[in-house]
């Protein structure tokens, strides 16, 4: 999907900076011992937390351990260690936007901010952020996802969390697929090191005060592909590694699963680039291939198509995720999840579809679809040319031809093929074994306009022709004002979307005083639901729960998250119903895009 880091973030101002200016320079530097030995962090005085940043939870991926799925950390030391600097990213082919604090093999890495003074018995619960970036790029340290405004807003309103955050290895170096890699067992290392992430949490968190019963796995884009993939590992089993999820704008059924006829002549490529053909082990040849000689050669921009994501392999990842939903094999947790009005704007190619033959060849002819002529005809009947119809929403009749004439309807079905089918078919499917709540986002996100600095919020709303674009409701989930804006509306909708997120991180149930009510989902038709919502009927209560009730498919309630201000109403309840009928369709033919 597109690089959801935001280049115009980037260049902010880094949080490395907003931290050391916010230090208190006579604080005392918090200590905590975990299994291997102590580590000192950092007092943050002005939030009143304690950070401790780039902690390592497996050993350096470099070598011998290369393409191997992560080891564990096996030194024990005495004295105290400093975990004060976020860690190396992992490699990637954008060192410009990620590398702020290194980049190398040696990445696998977890920081930690906790409200200041907490017992080591105090048992909070933990957010585990896993950041986006296409499964090709970003890092844990990037400005926008800094986590002490939303730990500091838990604090505020009495339900104190820990936020936790992970380095993953991303592209051809995370998800490399082969014959050989296959044959090792060395298949998904990203979705690896994420499990081995959160078993060092188990392992630790205590130490933090940290509850290690009660881990909620939250991601963005492919952060959210990744925490879809997770409850599906290994059909479901959690080993009680996490205990609820959030997923932010991406399903396991948005990411793409290519085998080995698409990653074989990639992985043969690579061999050849790094003179490793006529060894016996080309793998282990690999291994040996220094990091400056291989990295360029490991370039996700150069592969082509949509670049490396995971892979079916039978074992982590044992069948297509639509297969899997339908049976069941998933982890059954309390769900959190929803998308963005507008997510195909991010995704719909400016300026080449014009016609209905640009948007039928499109379609035909691009990655990911897979859709025979029929189908690609009856989507396009479902999707008509009308502009009013299309994405970005609420635009009318304007086309944004500089972006291509029928622009809004390549967004409306790009949109709803990643994103809106996906959720709806993933709401139904996790509502019939848990609670389940869903959302659409739909306000404008605020952009900054100077690209260098932060001075007095020089900005304004994103482009129009964006509309509620991909990566939008992150600014306000993590609640960092110079993201969210300088719009007290704005202010006031960042603080119930962090409140409503840390309310389920808590209890499973983002539901709270002085907040929306947010009705369970319910559109999978499970018994005994929890909340539903008085006076909107009781939709999917009887349902038999697999999506059906009397052989019809049934849909839930949204919460709509939108500003109260800029001709919006705040925020409201709607059914899931809307452009249905292609969404339906949609979901019908997902199987043959082999998600």
């Amino acid at each position: 999907m597109a690089r959801q880091g935001r280049r115009w973030l980037c260049n902010a101002l880094s949080i490395w900076t907003l931290l050391t200016t916010a230090i208190s320079a006579t604080s005392t530097a918090p200590q905590v011992k975990v299994r291997n030995g102590t580590y000192e962090g950092l007092h943050l005085a002005s939030f009143n937390q304690d950070l401790f940043l780039g902690i390592p939870y497996a050993q350096d991926t470099g070598g011998q351990n290369r393409f191997r799925v992560p080891q564990s950390l096996n030194e024990t030391w005495t004295g105290v260690r400093e975990a004060k600097q976020y860690g190396h990213a992992c490699p990637d082919h954008t060192p410009k936007d990620d590398a702020e604090f290194g980049m190398s093999e040696n990445c696998l890495s977890i920081n930690i901010v906790r409200p200041a003074g907490i017992s080591p018995h105090a048992k909070l619960p933990i957010a585990v952020w896993i950041h986006g970036g296409s499964y090709q790029v970003g890092t844990s340290a990037l400005p926008y996802y800094n986590l002490t405004y939303i730990v500091q807003r838990s604090v505020e309103i009495g339900k104190p969390i820990i936020g936790a955050s992970i380095n993953y290895r991303k592209g051809g170096w995370g998800m490399m697929y082969s014959i050989e890699i296959q044959g090792s067992g060395n298949t998904n290392l990203a979705l690896r090191d994420m499990r081995k992430g959160l078993a060092w949490i188990q392992e630790n968190i205590g130490g933090f005060g940290g509850d290690k019963d009660r881990v909620t796995i939250w991601g963005e884009s492919a952060g959210s592909f990744a925490v879809g993939q997770l409850l599906l590992s290994y059909g479901g089993r959690t080993d009680n590694l996490f205990h609820r999820s959030i997923q932010e704008s991406g399903s396991a059924a948005t990411a793409w699963y290519n085998g080995t006829s698409w990653y074989q002549p990639i992985y043969d490529k690579l061999v050849r680039q790094t003179n490793c053909t006529s060894s016996p082990d080309t793998l282990a040849c690999l291994r040996a291939v220094p990091y400056t000689t291989i990295y360029p050669f490991l370039d996700s921009s150069k592969v082509g198509g949509p670049g490396f994501y995971p892979t079916v392999d039978g074992d982590i990842i044992p069948n297509y995720p639509t297969e899997m939903l339908r049976a069941g094999h998933f982890a059954h947790v309390p769900h959190l999840y929803g998308t963005n009005s507008d997510e195909g704007t991010d995704n719909a190619p400016p300026g080449i579809i014009n016609t209905d033959d640009d948007l039928y060849n499109y379609l035909v002819g691009s990655t990911g679809y897979d859709f025979p002529p029929s189908t690609v005809r009856e989507i396009m009947r479902l999707y008509p040319d009308d502009p009013s119809l299309g994405i970005p929403l609420n635009t009318g009749d304007e086309r944004f031809e500089d972006k291509g004439k029928q622009y809004k309807r390549a967004a409306a079905i790009i949109g709803d093929v990643f994103y809106h089918a996906t959720r709806l078919d993933d709401a139904r499917h996790y509502s019939a074994h848990a609670p389940t709540y869903i959302y659409r986002f739909n306000t404008r996100p605020w952009q900054n306009r100077t690209n260098e600095t932060w001075t007095d919020f020089e900005g304004g709303l994103a482009p129009e022709y964006k509309g509620v674009q991909h990566f939008s409701e992150v600014q306000f989930v993590f609640g960092n004002p110079r993201f969210v804006g300088p719009w007290p509306e704005y202010q006031a909708l960042s603080r119930t979307m962090s409140a409503l997120w840390i309310h389920f991180v808590n209890q499973g149930d983002p539901n709270g005083e002085d907040l929306p009510v947010w009705p369970e989902y319910t559109g999978g038709g499970r018994k005994g639901y929890g909340r539903g919502f008085a006076g909107y009927g009781d939709d999917g209560v009887s349902g038999n729960g697999n999506g059906t009730e009397g052989g019809k498919k049934t849909v839930g309630w949204n919460l709509v998250l939108q500003a109260e201000g800029r001709g919006q109403n705040g925020s409201f309840v709607e059914r899931d119903d809307w452009r249905l009928e292609g969404r339906e369709y949609l979901i019908q033919w997902a199987r043959r895009r082999h998600v």
